[in-house]
């Protein structure tokens, strides 16, 4: 029986047939508009709901229909009694598969008999193509012999690949039929290992490019880790296995089980469905599903929420929910691909691999296998030592009991959590330093872990609505395990002062468990998810039976687990008060130690490129002055003052002599954070540059000795120029310079401030051009030299007419608020003297001179401000008083400033 699309099919190919045929001159028109019809038609079969790969299917049996009448009508029109050549056109990837999207290149192959053809041949090859491409196809196409084409798909295997799925379209059957018997001859049979390891090792490089997760913040729909590749990639080996191309036979060869195979076709025709998506809203061949898209697409999909925050979040859950099982079920699948051996003759085989029995398990090259079918129903906790003897004798699951423990996680029951046997076994796990992260990554995607600590669970492919998060919820939290596990064998420089902590540390376990846990807040929705995640923490606590000591350690460090990072960075390291209130909140030295390897595994967890080293000095500064303060008090930041005597007989041997007075002066008053941030060889050129300033200023007279001494250094390993900006400090001079930068588009990373006691000023700023490059052009020097040199001249400059408006910067920016919207606090409670103003909102260029300018507008004076860009988010923080240097307290001045600071943060407001 015909079904309606199969009819549908059938008179559009007889209606495309019709109309070519009697309208010849117009030909090229008529097959435009057959496919802006039929095109329209499939966009409204996919808006409503029409499934990915059949609407992927549809389009491509129309693709068929137009080729075939397109390749005969001009084989008809060069040739009426025939082509002098036998010529077959296959169609080939995605095309072969039948699995076209919107904007999928046509990929075609005209096959012939011998490389030399007649210029008859050739003439209808070239006008077909010609023809194709003005329709507005983007077409891929090679023209070969079976010979060349079986030696260019020796020699490529990407190119063999592609034939493997190579489909008739027109032409003469009997040759293709020639084709397909060669290349299994030729191409597959006696190459199955080669393609075998090619295949693996292909994948891992593709995943390497793509984020080597699931979960990244920004996934790739085709290349990334269980996207549609990892699917295509299964059914690629299974025919160099057993000549099938079906989940449906590879679930007959065992190689899947049929729930993976349902669960497999459905994940992938739901990213097929979304791939269509992000065609249609992008009109090109998008892959990257960005976070601008996932809003369009969750709202094009109907999702219910009403927030777009909700509907994104609960279409991303999906997305990662399928691509998690196309990921672990192909995973599955390829490992027991590589335990049947490959056809061909067999090795002699005498040496029979080494076999351990033990606790019901047997351990066989390198993997542990269940001893026999009773192994579970004899002794049910079982299930989670199989873990502990993973971890000890650094064995992997098999995977017959990888799919044995997932039929049993009923068994993971109240009963089981709460048991002795489990909780001891879970803590021995924990307590092994630089093992756990694979151990907790294989309970999770097994879906152990949530079941034996099921306050982790609603962490699953929960995604998080921050800005420089690269990962949902339970991916980031395991990768912060894997990194912590790092530490322990990191050989580099930088992480020698956290391994040797590592190394130190007497209670591992509960470190690693308030990694597991200080994140489980997030799936309430609450402004502090601390507070949330230290509350759950609690409750596992008590079910482990944890010792008061050990309980106290873990919720200190759950609900502090923000606190040294934060403080570092956003607060005023010289001011004693920081360190003392620091100190009280992680209370004893070991809690700090623990808190400060937390700190750096959730920093690098978060992304690769967030863990700067900018950032780590400052942690390391605030850990040594709190570490002091625990041990000696007061006294301790007293002797900290002593330090600066040595490091300045190191910068007055870095100097000539007549630098005395001036490294005196520069010593008496520079701020501790100052002295603390920089070395003698740092703080020797800024003296020089000092000089400089005071040498142009008694020479000239009048604007010309207001202008500042600038020194450009270009880094270009960094990715950024810094620079210094010396001269007196006056009102609002952060908010000029940051104009004077923007003059030229230059866009400020990160800002250091420094005031000294005489009223001169050291600021040194970290900047980059719009193309995220060092800054090296001279005519960018002058512009910023000579536009902050004007300001200064006069009480009121206006940037406005320098500035070059970028209305594409300023659009995405707008578009990305919906999705990330800026955060704001003003804090009255945290310093005695100063009201401290946090903001964090994606970056763009200008973004701090709107900031400053809003400050200025308020009357706020800035009296000192971290500035930083982490992930192209800015993150700052300024403290701030009004006039007679008082704290902003006043109602009406607080809801005026909140106004002004998110009108900057969301445009530009000059």
């Amino acid at each position: 029986m015909i079904t309606p699309k199969e009819r549908a099919l059938e008179q559009a190919a007889k209606s495309l047939q019709e109309k070519a045929r009697k309208k010849k001159d117009d030909s090229i028109e008529i097959f435009r508009g057959f496919r802006k019809i039929e095109e329209h038609r499939l966009r409204i079969w996919h808006k409503s709901g029409g499934g990915g790969r059949e609407v992927a299917r549809q389009r491509s049996d129309l693709v068929d229909i137009l080729f075939r009448e397109l390749f005969d009508g001009i084989v008809r029109s060069v040739a009426p009694k025939g082509l002098p050549d036998s010529v077959v056109v296959a169609a080939f990837g995605g095309y072969g598969r039948r699995e076209l999207t919107p904007s999928s290149d046509i990929d075609i192959m005209f096959l012939l008999p011998r490389a030399q053809v007649s210029k008859v041949t050739e003439e209808a090859i070239r006008m077909t193509l010609t023809a194709l491409w003005d329709i507005g196809y983007k077409v891929g196409h090679s023209t070969r012999s079976i010979p060349q084409a079986i030696k260019q798909a020796n020699s490529d295997l990407v190119t063999k690949t592609s034939m493997l799925e190579c489909r008739y379209l027109t032409g003469n059957r009997e040759l293709f039929n020639e084709f397909k018997e060669r290349f299994v001859a030729e191409c597959v049979e006696g190459k199955e290992a080669e393609y075998f390891a090619w295949r693996l090792a292909n994948q891992t490089e593709v995943h390497d490019k793509n984020g080597n997760s699931v979960f990244m913040q920004e996934p790739n729909v085709k290349n990334g880790i269980g996207g549609l590749r990892d699917y295509q990639n299964i059914l690629w080996i299974g025919y160099f296995k057993e000549r099938v191309m079906t989940t449906a036979k590879l679930v007959e060869h065992k190689y899947l089980r049929e729930p993976e195979r349902r669960a497999l076709e459905k994940a992938y025709d739901f990213l097929l469905r979304v791939r269509t998506e992000m065609h249609y809203v992008t009109g090109r061949p998008q892959d990257s599903l960005t976070l601008q898209l996932q809003g369009r697409v969750a709202s094009d999909f109907n999702y219910p929420q009403r927030h777009i925050l909700r509907r994104v979040e609960a279409f991303m859950r999906e997305y990662y929910t399928k691509t998690r099982d196309i990921h672990l079920i192909t995973d599955s699948a390829i490992e027991r691909m590589k335990l049947v051996p490959e056809k061909g003759p067999a090795l002699l085989g005498l040496l029979k691999p080494k076999v351990e029995r033990f606790d019901g398990f047997i351990s066989r090259n390198g993997k542990l296998y269940a001893e026999n079918r009773e192994t579970f129903a004899e002794d049910v906790f079982r299930i989670i030592r199989a873990f502990l003897h993973m971890q000890v004798r650094k064995l992997d699951l098999s995977p017959e009991l990888s799919d044995s423990l997932r039929r049993r996680l009923r068994l993971v029951d109240r009963t089981f959590q709460y048991s002795r046997a489990a909780r001891e076994t879970f803590l021995a796990i924990l307590s092994r330093k630089g093992e756990v992260g694979r151990i907790l990554r294989e309970m999770h995607d097994l879906g152990f872990l949530a079941r034996l600590v099921p306050e982790f669970a609603p962490l699953t492919c929960l995604v998080q609505h921050e800005f420089y998060h690269r990962y949902t919820a339970d991916e980031h939290t395991l990768v912060c395990i894997e990194k912590l596990d790092g530490v322990l064998f990191a050989e580099e420089e930088k992480f020698r002062g956290y391994r040797s902590l590592f190394q130190k540390l007497e209670d591992p376990g509960m470190l690693y468990l308030a990694i597991l846990l200080h994140d489980v807040g997030k799936a309430a929705n609450q402004r502090h998810h601390e507070d949330a995640s230290a509350i759950l923490a609690q409750k596992v606590a008590r079910r482990l039976q944890l010792s008061s000591e050990r309980r106290r350690m873990l919720i200190t460090l759950v609900n502090s687990h923000y606190e040294l990072s934060s403080t570092a960075q956003n607060r005023n390291l010289d001011d004693p008060a920081t360190i003392e209130e620091f100190a009280r909140i992680v209370g004893n030295r070991a809690n700090l130690d623990a808190l400060m390897l937390l700190t750096l595994a959730d920093g690098m967890g978060t992304s690769d490129q967030n863990w700067s080293d900018w950032k780590e000095g400052l942690v390391w500064i605030l850990y040594r002055r709190t570490s002091d303060y625990l041990e000696g008090g007061h006294e301790a930041l007293e002797r900290l003052k002593k330090d600066r005597g040595e490091l300045q007989i190191a910068v007055k041997a870095k100097l000539p002599k007549d630098y005395g007075e001036e490294i005196l002066a520069h010593f008496a008053h520079m701020p501790d954070r100052y002295l603390q941030m920089f070395d003698a060889d740092q703080i020797a050129q800024h003296l020089k540059i000092f000089r400089s300033f005071i040498e142009t200023h008694l020479k000239k007279d009048g604007v010309d000795a207001l202008a500042p001494c600038f020194k450009w250094i270009p880094k270009p390993d960094l990715g950024h120029s810094e620079v210094w900006v010396c001269g007196w400090d006056r009102p609002r001079l952060l908010e000029r310079i940051a104009g004077a930068f923007l003059s030229a588009q230059l866009n400020i990373l990160s800002a250091d401030i420094f005031t000294r006691g005489d009223n001169l000023a050291i600021d040194i700023f970290r900047v980059c051009t719009t193309q995220l490059t060092p800054v090296t052009n001279p005519k960018d020097y002058a512009r910023v030299e000579s536009c902050l040199q004007d300001s200064l001249a006069v009480e009121d400059y206006d940037f406005s007419s320098l500035i070059r408006k970028d209305t594409r910067m300023r659009s995405y920016r707008m578009s990305q608020e919906a999705e990330l919207p800026s955060k704001i606090n003003i804090d009255n409670i945290s310093h005695p003297n100063y009201t401290l103003i946090d903001i964090q909102t994606p970056d763009r260029l200008g973004l701090l001179y709107d900031l400053l300018r809003a400050f200025g507008e308020a009357g706020v004076n800035i009296e000192l401000s971290r500035v930083t860009t982490e992930m192209e988010v800015a993150i700052d923080s300024f403290y701030v008083t009004v006039k007679d240097g008082l704290k902003l307290t006043d109602e009406n001045a607080l809801k005026r400033i909140m106004k002004l600071l998110r009108r900057a943060a969301i445009r530009p407001i000059g």
